[in-house]
C-alpha cells in the first residue's frame, strides 16, 4: 500500500496479509494484554478501549489473533510547550510482528481518525525510541522540540530527553 502523508511523501507500507486494522473493543482487552506483556509495557485498562468521541483506540488483527493495539488523546488545554489537541497516544505491537507494518497501518488509521476532525496532530517519544522516531519521521512529522518531560511523561532513561513532533494537514 502507498498513502499520501501530510508533508506530501509518499510511504510506501508493507503489511501483513489478512490484517484488519478496527476499532478496540472491551473484549479485546485481555488479548491487548497480552501484546503489552510481551511488549514489556503496562496493560491497557478498560477505560482505554472504551469509546469515546474524543479519542480513538484501535486492534490490529491478522489470523484471529490481536497483534497490535494503539490510541489517541485529546488534550482541550496546552500544557507547558505542549499545544492543546489531538495527540497520537500508546502503540504497542506484538513482537514476532514488528517491522512488518503494523505501527504504520494502526499509525496511518489514527490519523485517518485525527484528519476527520482537526488539521494538526502531536506525537511526542522517547529520544531513544528511534524505530517510532523513523517512522513518524515518514509519515511527515517534524519536531517541534526537545523536553524533559511531555504532559508528565519522562523518558525511560535518566538522562534521555522527551521530543515532541507535530504534522499539519
Amino acid at each position: 500500500m502507498v498513502r499520501p502523508t501530510p508533508g506530501d511523501v509518499v510511504v510506501p507500507i508493507a503489511t501483513l496479509p489478512g490484517m484488519e486494522i478496527r476499532q478496540a473493543r472491551v473484549d479485546d482487552l485481555a488479548d491487548v494484554a497480552v501484546v503489552c506483556d510481551a511488549s514489556a509495557r503496562a496493560r491497557w485498562t478498560e477505560r482505554m478501549l472504551s469509546p469515546n468521541e474524543d479519542r480513538v483506540a484501535l486492534v490490529a488483527v491478522t489470523g484471529g489473533v490481536v497483534v497490535g493495539a494503539a490510541k489517541t488523546h485529546f488534550h482541550g488545554e496546552p500544557d507547558g510547550e505542549a499545544p492543546a489537541g489531538h495527540y497520537l497516544g500508546g502503540l504497542v505491537v506484538a513482537p514476532g510482528f514488528r517491522r512488518r507494518g503494523v505501527g504504520s497501518s494502526l499509525t496511518i488509521a489514527r490519523l485517518d481518525w485525527i484528519w476527520a476532525r482537526a488539521g494538526r496532530v502531536c506525537y511526542f517519544t522517547d529520544e531513544t525510541n528511534v524505530a517510532s522516531i523513523r517512522m513518524h519521521e515518514a509519515l511527515g512529522f517534524r519536531l517541534l522540540g526537545r523536553f524533559p518531560q511531555i504532559r508528565g511523561v519522562t523518558a525511560d532513561e535518566p538522562d534521555a530527553a522527551m521530543l515532541l513532533f507535530e504534522a499539519v494537514r
